[in-house]
């Protein structure tokens, strides 16, 4: 089945077979290395088996959930393919989630059970009462030694009681249709949504970063980047997998480190965002800059200085969670500026405002569809009317705007208005509002994006204090401090008596955008700077 895994067919798209063949083809040849430890393709296959079966013994199996709270680590990659075993979707939450944000995925996919990080149990006391009632057990990576759990029914077990060595393999078949995983994004507006992700979209995915990196067995994938994000699960470890190369994640990004640790493990691609290349580029220059083996790095625009003093390659593609990967060039073709041409199992066009497709050079939004069935995902979780919205006229609407040239180049122009995308996060201006909007001094207040380096973000946030309330921008940004996850926090706030509205009371923020900061807006950054410098 894995004779031409960049082809694999709709049909063959499901983990179980295509790990078990693995392991039987490349035995003791190293797959995954987290810190001094790696693990064999055998390795990896037996330790997702033994974990399938504590789910098992668990009573989990298809159709149920199991969520992942946890930093960079082995077990993250067990646990994901053991639930995935048993027919079940594993759900990833970023580490840094907390109260209504950590309620949100544990209580829509109704989660059956929790593997979370020793380091990250505390977070489980900011759940609501009744979303942690749903939890049937707790399992720690890292023991449980000194553990408290808030009050309830879950059963606390360890990482090592889930793993059983012992007993009938417990995989379930499992087919393209099946929900592989359920991964939360943010858009412009409401909270972030549970993206249903089958497994034939998930595979489809890799096959095409496949193509986009020319992955074969003799490569080494160096990744720094987060698990639970898309990038480095399942458009590396995922597809490193599939054709039997050798994956190294970093426990997290280090500029200093980077290419040092990229030397030290032999990697031949590496794993990027948009942001990164800049930060790399503004190290001093020093022998390590070539003292690699990385032939090309994903995912980023051409820089040719970048490539002339790190000799590596940057390579662009584009997709999105409820997508996959779809617009990409055959290595080491591409198009100056250009993300690349959409993948043949799909049809996609640039539209107006009112959906009218638009001719070649125009710059409108992109709307896609799939030619094959479940390459896409099924819906946002408990939100149809959402569902409904994003897929209006038969087109799924991305949100971003392109425009296209005549040989079919996708040229990737900005994000529709109100999105906030920070250091490869997209964020949700409703769930920063949200936060905002919960200190008791606070009368009303909007998210809003601010222009950043590398053509991402910064958040911004205008506030209308309550009569005669004391509090100022920067003591609203100490309380924020100590509630929001550390991504999302406002580098700017500043203070308004009232915030522009249209005829229909509705805010109008293109106006606050355009006017831009004003004189008396808190810099948080400039804060940290000052603290340093001091």
């Amino acid at each position: 089945m894995l004779d031409d895994i960049y082809n694999l067919p709709l049909e063959e798209r499901a983990l179980g077979p295509i790990l078990r063949a693995r392991a039987e083809s490349e035995g003791d040849r190293p797959y995954l290395t987290f810190a001094d430890r790696t693990w064999s393709f055998r390795e990896a296959d037996a330790e997702a088996r033994s974990i399938a079966r504590g789910l098992a013994a668990r009573g989990v199996g298809r159709g149920d959930s199991v969520a992942l709270l946890m930093p960079n680590c082995a077990e993250f990659v067990f646990t994901w393919y053991g639930a995935c075993l048993r027919g079940a979707a594993m759900v990833p939450i970023n580490p840094q989630y907390r109260g209504f944000m950590l309620d949100a995925p544990l209580r829509e996919t109704a989660a059956r059970g929790i593997v979370v990080h020793h380091s990250l149990v505390e977070s489980l006391h900011s759940l609501a009462p009744e979303v942690y009632a749903g939890l049937d057990w707790v399992a720690v990576v890292g023991g449980t030694s000194g553990v408290e759990l808030p009050q309830g029914k879950a059963e606390l077990i360890s990482y090592e009681a889930l793993r059983l060595t012992e007993g009938a393999d417990p995989e379930i078949p499992c087919g393209y249709r099946d929900i592989h995983s359920v991964m939360y994004t943010s858009g412009t507006t409401g909270p972030s949504k549970g993206v249903m992700i089958p497994n034939g979209q998930f595979f489809a995915s890799a096959c095409v970063f496949l193509r986009a990196v020319a992955l074969t067995r003799e490569d080494v994938i160096f990744t720094p980047l987060p698990l639970f994000h898309g990038l480095a699960s399942r458009l590396g470890v995922l597809p490193a997998m599939m054709v039997g190369a050798h994956v190294v994640v970093g426990e997290r990004f280090s500029a200093s480190r980077f290419w040092d640790q990229a030397a030290e493990c032999g990697a031949t691609v590496g794993h990027t965002i948009f942001t990164i290349p800049p930060i790399l580029k503004a190290q001093p220059p020093g022998p390590q800059d070539r003292a690699h083996r990385i032939r090309c790095m994903y995912n980023a625009h051409h820089d040719p200085e970048f490539e002339e003093r790190f000799g590596v390659r940057l390579v662009e593609a584009y997709g999105m969670t409820e997508t996959g990967l779809i617009v990409y060039s055959d290595y080491p073709e591409r198009r100056e500026g250009a993300a690349g041409r959409l993948h043949d199992d799909w049809e996609a066009r640039i539209v107006d405002e009112n959906d009218f497709p638009l001719p070649p050079g125009e710059v409108g939004e992109i709307a896609v569809r799939p030619k094959l069935p479940f390459i896409m995902m099924q819906g946002y979780l408990d939100k149809p009317e959402d569902t409904l919205r994003a897929c209006r006229n038969l087109w799924f609407h991305t949100g971003d705007m392109a425009r296209l040239d005549e040989d079919g180049y996708f040229f990737f122009v900005d994000r529709k208005k109100d999105r906030i995308r920070r250091r490869g996060e997209n964020i949700s201006s409703w769930d920063v509002e949200n936060f905002v909007g919960a200190h008791p001094d606070v009368a009303e207040c909007v998210a809003l994006p601010h222009p950043a380096e590398a053509g991402e973000d910064d958040v911004r946030v205008v506030v209308v204090f309550k009569a005669g309330a004391k509090t100022t921008p920067a003591k609203l940004a100490e309380w924020l401090e100590a509630r929001m996850p550390a991504f999302m926090l406002p580098r700017y706030i500043e203070e308004m008596a009232e915030l522009p509205r249209n005829p229909t009371s509705k805010v109008e923020k293109y106006k606050l955008v355009e006017q831009g900061l004003g004189t008396s807006t808190h810099d948080r950054e400039a804060r940290k700077t000052k603290r340093k410098t001091g």
